[in-house]
């Protein structure tokens, strides 16, 4: 993998003596290693490959302790070290304030991987294993949990300084449903709401939806070219790369206008040039599904019209052929 690092560093955030979390720096830098490129390999991969991530960018009158930092970094006001200890300062500050004792080990790198240079801040957790020595006695292990990291965030350094118009080069792990601590995380980093990546994909879907009634597809073929951007769109996540609108537009027909899915988009829909495939919103693709009122319904779109029947003049839905599992429960509460 093409990375080359540049700064790279670990401090601990333990509990002190009043039961608070502190700061417990390294004194410098951590040398450049085979070990601490791998690393750095293995979480760039990891945190590129996850899909539920939220988006953010600094404005002009932003003055948070963090960008305030970052900025004495950027113009070589600070060495990495002192940047690395004042951002840990901070994050320290924000867990007492909010009264959250989140223990681990704070990782900021600095490093450039194909034409950006990145900016990566994680909060591992230090975890214990049993393991056994060379004499086949049991002992603890130490090692860092690296492959479900929930406080994390990158900056695309180079995108931010290149386009100060872009709101996406802050991007950070979105946390679990209920999680409020993955929320101080971003107040950590003190950026603004940017890029909303579920509203993208909506529009997206809405966008090849209509585009595939402008082009008077029959229903086969609507149905073909569904799923052949579901394809891509389910690709570029596994990849962990973004959906680029003018690739996706070539999986879609040219309508009668000449006028491609491309050029459509653009003229009447806000989409973003790329941005990251949501999960949820690709069941659309495949899917119908709604719930409210105690229902609950899902069914794949090419039943629509064979085993699925809806009556828009009574908002009557009619399912011919159940699923076996149910027509048990209906058995049973009938």
């Amino acid at each position: 993998m093409s990375i080359s690092l540049k700064h790279l560093i670990l401090h601990s955030l333990e509990l002190v003596e009043d039961g608070t979390i502190g700061l417990q720096a390294r004194a410098e830098e951590m040398a450049h290693s085979e070990e601490a490129l791998s690393l750095i390999e293995s979480l760039h991969l990891n945190y590129s490959g996850r899909a539920a991530k939220g988006f953010g960018f600094y404005n002009q009158e932003n003055d948070s302790p963090f960008k305030q930092q970052l900025d004495a970094l950027l113009n070589q006001e600070v060495d990495f070290h002192k940047y690395s200890v004042d951002a840990g300062t901070v994050l320290v500050e924000e867990l007492k304030k909010y009264d959250f004792v989140e223990q681990g080990v704070l990782l900021l790198a600095n490093y450039e991987h194909v034409a950006g240079e990145y900016l990566l801040v994680m909060l591992l957790e230090n975890k214990t294993s049993p393991a056994v020595d060379d004499s086949l006695e049991l002992t603890a292990s130490r090692y860092l949990e690296t492959s479900s990291v929930q406080l994390a965030a990158r900056i695309d350094i180079t995108d931010m300084q290149r386009n100060p118009e872009s709101q996406r080069y802050v991007s950070y792990v979105k946390g679990r449903a209920g999680r409020k601590i993955a929320d101080f995380f971003v107040e950590f980093l003190g950026c603004d709401d940017g890029l909303d990546v579920k509203m993208q994909n909506a529009v997206l879907m809405q966008a090849v939806d209509d585009y595939c009634q402008a082009t008077q597809l029959d229903k086969e073929e609507k149905l073909a070219y569904k799923d052949e951007v579901k394809s891509y769109c389910e690709q570029q996540l596994k990849d962990g790369e973004e959906i680029v609108v003018g690739e996706l537009a070539k999986a879609l027909p040219t309508a009668e206008e000449n006028v491609d899915f491309y050029q459509f988009a653009a003229e009447n829909y806000p989409l973003e040039e790329q941005f990251p495939a949501d999960r949820t919103a690709l069941k659309k693709l495949a899917k119908c599904f709604g719930q409210g009122k105690g229902v609950s319904v899902s069914f794949e779109q090419k039943l629509l019209g064979d085993r699925v029947f809806y009556d828009e003049a009574t908002d009557t839905l009619t399912i011919v052929g159940i699923p076996p599992n149910l027509r048990e429960q209906l058995k049973n509460n009938n």
